[in-house]
């Protein structure tokens, strides 16, 4: 019994030291949390959801499809400045693919066949050049991430889908960001039932980026016994 107490106080100490190392501004960062959930509550959920059951499908999906396009051009970019020639061809001849026959990147014709590649970022980028992740930060507006992660944030935000200004009437990184709030509409619902919604999404969000910037080959180490 004693035994079994002591291993939980020594896991319950270590998980606070690790805490406190990877989230050293946590009282701040929750506060930031709490301005992002309550706009994101009051405006980017409903418009969201809103978005999803009145346009149609097809409608969506196009749209999908053409901001995916112009995303593979800040792709490409990460992918030859981490030197990944193979999937750089890829994306390239996804590009040419899509603009051309896709219409513009209407229609993800590349996928259809077998043209496909992950997504890549400045912050995975600077990963492979060796650079620290720095401490986790909750960014205003933009959310969870990290010092390295918030510097790739802002390099990519002068990617082709947030330079170009409008589609009709409705700029495209508007148009982005609710596109990208849809798919994050099932991880609401999850983050709600959770006991604690800050530490499920700061969990959640460095293991997804270790998994990104190994490509889903997560290196085992020690640690992890």
């Amino acid at each position: 019994m004693i035994k079994r107490v002591l291993i939980s106080l020594l896991l319950a100490f270590n998980l606070s030291v690790n805490a406190e190392e990877i989230d050293p501004f946590e009282e701040t960062n929750r506060s930031i949390y709490e301005f992002n959930e309550s706009l994101d509550s009051n405006v980017l959920e409903p418009v969201s959801r809103a978005y999803k059951n009145n346009m149609p499908e097809a409608a969506q999906k196009g749209i999908g499809n053409f901001l995916d396009n112009l995303g593979d051009v800040s792709t490409l970019a990460n992918q030859i400045l981490q030197f990944k020639p193979i999937e750089s061809a890829e994306t390239l001849a996804r590009i040419l693919v899509n603009t051309t026959i896709g219409l513009g990147g209407l229609f993800d014709v590349a996928s259809d066949m077998g043209l496909v590649t992950e997504d890549e970022d400045f912050g995975q980028t600077m990963a492979v050049w060796g650079v620290e992740q720095g401490p986790y930060v909750v960014l205003p507006l933009l959310g969870p991430s990290t010092v390295r992660d918030g510097i790739g944030t802002y390099v990519d935000l002068t990617s082709p889908a947030n330079m170009v200004d409008e589609i009709g009437e409705v700029g495209v990184s508007v148009i982005n960001v609710v596109d990208k709030r849809v798919d994050l509409l099932p991880i609401t619902d999850i983050l709600d039932q959770s006991d604690d919604p800050y530490i499920t999404m700061r969990s959640s969000y460095l293991q997804k980026r270790n998994n990104d910037i190994y490509d889903g080959n997560v290196p085992v180490t020690d640690d992890d016994f």
